[in-house]
């Protein structure tokens, strides 16, 4: 960008530095990152007022092959539409990042799969609330495999998984009973990483960005991941 930490407005690159788990050089350059992405050539506008749409965001670098990138835009979008500001991009890279510490990596990874099933359920039921059901489940499997089983297939792997970690036995995994599982899971936060790309080939997001109006939106400072989640 060439200008160096002068690019942030006021004190937001000290704000990003204190509830971030990035350093400022690595602040810097997610939004350079997140430039290059929304394509955009206002010098004078504010990049608080870039946004890449719902359908521009599962098609970036960083998401491209990632099974849950659906529901990893919708997770981080501030208006809860899927699409992307820079501030929610920032908020994504520091989660992902290798220096988001276990708890924040759990305490996302736990949102992104409970209700991720978006199917019908039997009887018109709605996903679970705060619980990891065994829709949600198969759902995951069948991202994760990639393979086309058939129904009845993805229904025993599922039970068989969530009979495994159902501490309950109401058939539901909670954010407790997650964080339980996953803490004997040593390998965890090394997984629950996606590095920022160097933007080499970046064919999949079109050259058209939403630009945000001057309303306030919610933003990466008021989430506040330096504290435990």
């Amino acid at each position: 960008m060439g200008q160096g930490e002068s690019v942030f407005q006021g004190n937001d690159l000290e704000d990003y530095k204190a509830l971030t788990f990035l350093t400022g050089p690595e602040i810097t350059q997610v939004l350079k990152r997140f430039r290059e992405l929304v394509a955009i050539n206002k010098p004078h506008q504010s990049y608080t007022k870039w946004r890449l749409s719902k359908k521009q965001a599962v098609n970036i670098n960083e998401l491209y092959q990632n099974p849950f990138r659906e529901r990893i835009v919708e997770v981080f979008s501030s208006q809860n539409d899927g699409s992307i500001s820079f501030e929610d991009f920032l908020d994504m890279m520091s989660v992902f990042s290798e220096k988001a510490p276990k708890s924040v990596k759990v305490s996302y990874a736990f949102k992104i799969y409970q209700g991720i099933y978006k199917g019908e359920r039997p009887g018109g039921a709605a996903a679970t609330p705060n619980a990891i059901d065994l829709y949600d489940i198969r759902e995951i499997v069948h991202r994760l495999s990639g393979e086309n089983f058939a129904d009845e297939e993805l229904t025993k792997i599922a039970e068989a998984v969530i009979n495994e970690v159902d501490l309950r036995d109401d058939k539901t995994i909670t954010s407790e009973i997650f964080e339980y599982f996953l803490s004997n899971v040593p390998d965890f936060p090394s997984s629950f990483v996606i590095p920022l790309s160097d933007g080499k080939e970046d064919r999949h997001v079109t050259s058209t960005v939403s630009v945000q109006p001057d309303a306030t939106v919610p933003s990466v400072k008021h989430r506040r991941h330096r504290q435990n989640v």
